[in-house]
């Protein structure tokens, strides 16, 4: 499925428009099958003020020399030299980031022609410090199978503790309202549920957007996947991470794990529905 594409305003003199800067942080490990289509969306953008942080997690494949063959000047490579995971290679591009705006891409997600563009216009209208969009499934192939749904408004640290309904690839954070930097922790699973958490310490809430301005890419394994297997990683987060009491704890296992599972269940009757 091609996403109908706007044409981007033009640079003049070598010299970005006077809008607020974006820094994009891509972390990849061995991405070349969608890392194009990824990095592709954001250069497309019609806000064109922005860096592209691509953060290699140790690839063995080709994915560097694709991206360093894409050329262009918007684009910084940052290598680490050995693997340690997403929240690890976020971090990275975090700390390279020199924009007003940080948003994130996963390797494999795509986004819409102008969702930075409608982000930062609703951010400005309403003072929102952290927006997040509804987004649309996609496969391996590209192809629509479903889309996330209505969402809330808004959410609090306290909401978002029991349903996390942010999508990392659909985030855009103005970096200027937090008192100090959010960093991911550097655990397997889960980081970017904490990374969310973290935010919400730090302001009110964040805000819905209404539209849908990205694709997020299931592939068969995800769609199947088995959240027993995650029940370990969801605790670490509420003992270990956030460090909440024991009954609390026990309380938000349950609740996440009815909604978790009806989540899945949606999803796998979508891609069933499209094939």
């Amino acid at each position: 499925m091609n996403l109908p594409m706007r044409e981007s305003p033009q640079v003049q003199d070598g010299q970005f428009p006077s809008e607020p800067l974006v820094s994009v942080v891509v972390p990849m490990h061995n991405s070349a099958a969608h890392i194009v289509e990824t990095i592709r969306s954001v250069l497309d953008q019609t806000h064109t003020n922005l860096e592209v942080i691509a953060v290699d997690d140790a690839s063995s494949d080709a994915t560097v020399a694709i991206v360093e063959g894409m050329a262009d000047r918007r684009i910084k490579i940052v290598r680490m030299e050995t693997n340690g995971g997403a929240g690890r290679a976020r971090n990275a591009g975090i700390d390279a980031a020199s924009g007003d705006y940080l948003a994130l891409l996963d390797s494999d997600d795509r986004w819409y022609p102008d969702k930075l563009e409608q982000q930062l216009r609703f951010m400005d209208r309403t003072g929102s410090a952290v927006c997040y969009t509804r987004y649309d499934l996609i496969d391996a192939e590209s192809e629509q199978i479903g889309q996330s749904g209505r969402l809330a408004a808004s959410v609090t640290y306290e909401q978002l503790l029991r349903h996390c309904i942010i999508r990392t690839s659909s985030l855009l954070v103005d970096l200027r309202a937090l008192a100090q930097p959010v960093h991911f922790p550097e655990i397997r699973k889960r980081q970017d549920f904490v990374f969310f958490l973290r935010l919400l310490k730090q302001v009110p809430k964040a805000d819905l957007l209404d539209e849908v301005t990205c694709s997020y890419r299931l592939h068969s394994g995800t769609v199947s996947s088995n959240k027993f297997r995650v029940i370990p990683f969801q605790w670490n987060v509420y003992r270990t991470q956030e460090q909440l009491p024991l009954g609390k704890s026990v309380s938000l296992m349950i609740g996440w794990f009815f909604n978790a599972g009806f989540v899945n269940a949606r999803r796998f009757a979508q891609w069933v529905e499209s094939k």
